[in-house]
């Protein structure tokens, strides 16, 4: 072999080796690299992780930080005219629980959580609500809903007359049955509206003579509330969604469902599924699967106008309301010139029909019950707490007086009593329901407790909750027995202010829209109020604040 054949092999054996070297420091500085990428990535997952799960915290913190410990609740009756005296009532509340909050430094907090009203007080509640939500502060509330009865307001032709009251006074001196001034005022005054009607609330169609029995007394004297529905929507922003994470008022309103015969209630916060709709009728199900409520109006953007209207659509005075409703096969009142609006059902068995609707007055004239049943429902169903929802305190407001010490002798005074029996506050009987429900859940609950002492398997007690309760109702669907465990809260107290009939008062008190009557009527409705908080205050050492 010669010289140069040597040195070839000896350079390529090191050009081997040096390779060799370079590949292998190459992989090490490789696999340290990678290693610290690795490293790198664990420590970038771990921050983010971190992160995320602080967030969630910091989310659910929040969350409970949104939980109330008490919310409050005020309930608006309907009675026409009379609805001023909620508006003078609600100025007196927004005074005093304000001064109150700022007195215990609960910057912030709602005046009310939840307005739930019939007939003319959801027009009030809705008046309300819409400029809080506008305006994003109850500050401003109380005047806005006085402008509004102003603007409701006209004097009456014998308002006019300064000679009219005296007249009338003169001889009531002399015979006691004959009415006072003022009761001739008012009188008379609701006498005009109804033959000549209000521009601002309501006027009257031509008569409608009876064509079935041809009897002339028979005529029906027949209104439109459109120049209502006008107002309403000159002082309120529709369509009305609340929710309650943007410290926003709920909105409740009920009507009556003319067919059905049963009440419809809407509501500004979302469902469990994030909708709005109202859910009534029968609940269908077939074979354990359940298809829903026979009826439900959808209103995902929020209540409109036509909600509000329907929740006053009083009869015989006016005519119904039309609302497109879902409804599960039903063979629905419809009339001829509304056939050719329904629409062919589809794939879920529901198909859109218009039905009509009557004031909510007719069966719930004070929608306490769905103001609770609705709180609980929230809390419970849609945000998921079990045992710590909010307690409620509530502020009803009565124009409806339940008792009379003075026994009618005259027609109109009968009639008068009548209608304050019929449209009067009930809800004494709903409190004392709700308070025996809650005496059987304390029972039951302390007999689950004294098994579990005595050694009763939770296996057991769980299996025994989470079966279906037997009766459930036609209207209703199917729960647990731990459905009515849980979601309980306390009802801390429910003051009422209460109008009263003075010796004035006439039976058609409610068609009365005249500017005295109204301006009295924000007087009285502040006085009362003013003076039922006083006494409450007297009594806040002894019993559950209203906070």
């Amino acid at each position: 072999m010669s010289l140069i054949s040597a040195k070839s092999i000896i350079n390529y054996q090191l050009s081997n080796i040096k390779q060799k070297i370079y590949n292998a420091a190459f992989e090490k500085l490789m696999s340290i690299a990678v290693l610290k990428m690795t490293r790198a990535c664990v420590f970038i997952q771990r921050f983010f992780i971190l992160n995320l799960l602080s967030l969630n915290s910091m989310q659910t913190s929040k969350k409970k930080m949104d939980i109330p410990e008490k919310e409050r609740g005020l309930v608006f009756q309907g009675g026409g005219s009379l609805g001023a005296y909620e508006a003078g009532a609600y100025k007196a509340l927004y005074e005093f629980l304000s001064n109150r909050d700022k007195e215990q430094q609960k910057t912030g907090k709602p005046i009310f959580n939840i307005i739930a009203g019939t007939s003319i007080g959801a027009i009030n509640a809705a008046v309300l609500v819409s400029y809080v939500v506008e305006n994003q502060t109850y500050e401003g509330s109380a005047e806005r809903l006085v402008d509004f009865w102003n603007y409701l307001s006209k004097e009456s032709i014998v308002e006019t007359n300064p000679f009219f009251k005296p007249w009338w006074d003169y001889w009531h001196t002399i015979n006691g049955k004959t009415a006072s001034g003022e009761a001739a005022r008012r009188y008379y005054s609701a006498r005009e509206f109804a033959v000549y009607g209000v521009p601002t609330v309501f006027y009257p169609y031509l008569p409608a003579y009876d064509n079935k029995f041809y009897d002339p007394d028979n005529t029906w004297y027949r209104y439109s509330n459109e120049p209502l529905r006008q107002s309403l929507e000159r002082f309120a922003k529709f369509p009305i969604a609340t929710t309650q994470e943007e410290n926003q008022p709920r909105l409740i309103l009920v009507a009556v469902d003319v067919a059905e015969g049963i009440p419809v209630t809407f509501d500004s916060y979302p469902k469990e599924d994030g909708s709005r709709k109202a859910e009534y009728g029968r609940f269908i199900s077939h074979n354990d699967k359940e298809s829903g409520f026979e009826h439900v109006i959808r209103y995902d953007k929020g209540i409109t106008s036509d909600h509000v209207i329907a929740s006053g659509s009083y009869p015989v005075n006016f005519d119904f309301a039309k609302i497109e409703v879902e409804s599960y096969n039903s063979e629905a009142t419809i009339r001829e010139a509304d056939l050719e609006k329904v629409t062919s059902g589809n794939d879920n068995g529901y198909r859109k029909e218009v039905r009509y609707f009557w004031d909510g007055g007719l069966m719930t004239n004070t929608p306490l019950s769905q103001l609770v049943l609705l709180h609980r429902n929230y809390w419970y169903r849609v945000r998921g707490l079990k045992d710590a929802i909010p307690r409620l305190g509530a502020c009803i407001v009565n124009l409806h007086p339940k008792k009379q010490v003075e026994i009618p002798t005259d027609r109109d005074g009968v009639v008068n009593r009548n209608a304050d029996i019929t449209f009067s506050d009930r809800t004494d009987r709903e409190e004392d329901m709700l308070m025996l429900v809650s005496d059987y859940v304390d029972l039951v609950r302390a007999l689950i407790k004294m098994a579990e002492e005595h050694g009763v398997k939770d296996d057991r007690i769980n299996n025994l909750l989470n079966q279906k309760t037997k009766f459930k109702g036609e209207f209703k669907r199917s729960r647990r027995y731990q459905d009515i465990l849980e979601g309980r809260f306390q009802i801390d107290e429910i003051i009422r202010v209460n109008r009263k009939n003075d010796e004035h008062t006439i039976s058609n008190k409610t068609f009365d829209f005249s500017s005295e009557t109204i301006k009295l009527l924000l007087e009285r409705g502040y006085n009362d109020a003013h003076d039922e908080l006083n006494v409450y205050k007297t009594k806040l050492e002894k019993m559950v604040r209203f906070d």
